[in-house]
């Protein structure tokens, strides 16, 4: 059994989970870092992390990599569930299968990893589990649709699960962060998206992209993974976790300014910044 602290951090790969990963490793704990991109990986092995190739809607391999780490250490002291895919567009053309896919990494398979893990924390009667969500499972904007759908599904995860496993001192975390600046996100922004002359939302998407590509510059719009990553860490080594953390100015405001306002004055607010 290893006399360090034993944490398995998924989307180690790049954004949030990498820089997560990393920190807890300078902070001492013994990272198994889980993703799916070889080169990042080799390079997160170059460094001391335990590396290992997972995709998290794997059932299998899930638990499988968990098995390994029990066997070696007893149990998995802290789950990361920082693997997720981005998304974008309107509702009315998404298919199922894309809904489905995007349900599969960001709520199904954080709720498998923390099943796997939980008899083993339950065990020694201590443990933590952090999901990675975002501001916008607090706050629905038009075009995001289906990715508000699921990161509102990881909050009521996280919520219900931390109720749940309280008893026998395991603790549950949301992070929510605001926009980070990560590949996905610059990503996002770096390319420029165009819409078929009969597409009905064409003009619409439009619009939405102009807005958010604006506000994106703006200071204080995203922030590092690193912040969050320090957020994530802060609440892993407290002796009392918050349920929830919100990460960035401007996600703080938002949570805010929806505590406020009524559903249709935020609906307006959001079209009004399209130029709707």
């Amino acid at each position: 059994m290893s006399p360090q602290k034993v944490a398995l951090v998924t989307g180690a790969t790049s954004g949030i989970g990498q820089a997560t990963a990393h920190r807890l490793h300078t902070r001492g704990h013994l990272v198994y870092a889980a993703g799916r991109n070889p080169e990042a990986l080799d390079a997160l092995r170059a460094r001391g992390l335990r590396a290992r190739s997972l995709d998290v809607t794997d059932e299998a391999a899930v638990t499988r990599l968990v098995a390994e780490i029990d066997a070696e250490h007893g149990a998995v002291d802290t789950l990361v569930n920082s693997a997720g895919i981005p998304d974008r567009g309107v509702l009315e053309q998404k298919t199922p299968s894309e809904v489905r896919t995007l349900f599969e990494a960001h709520v199904v398979a954080p709720l498998q990893l923390s099943q796997a893990v939980l008899p083993g924390m339950r065990a020694r009667g201590a443990g933590t589990i952090v999901n990675i969500g975002s501001v916008a499972g607090r706050v629905v904007g038009p075009a995001g649709g289906a990715y508000h759908i699921v990161k509102s599904g990881l909050e009521a995860l996280s919520l219900g699960l931390r109720a749940e496993v309280a008893q026998f001192g395991v603790r549950v975390v949301q992070v929510d962060p605001t926009g980070v600046r990560t590949p996905f996100f610059e990503g996002e922004f770096a390319e420029v998206w165009e819409y078929a002359d009969d597409d009905p939302y064409g003009e619409f998407m439009s619009r939405r992209d102009a807005s958010v590509r604006k506000l994106s510059k703006l200071p204080g719009a995203a922030i590092s993974a690193e912040t969050v990553a320090r957020t994530v860490v802060r609440a892993i080594e407290s002796g009392n976790p918050r349920p929830r953390y919100v990460v960035g100015a401007s996600g703080k405001a938002s949570v805010l300014l929806r505590a406020l306002v009524t559903d249709r004055m935020l609906q307006r607010i959001l079209l009004s910044g399209m130029g709707s």
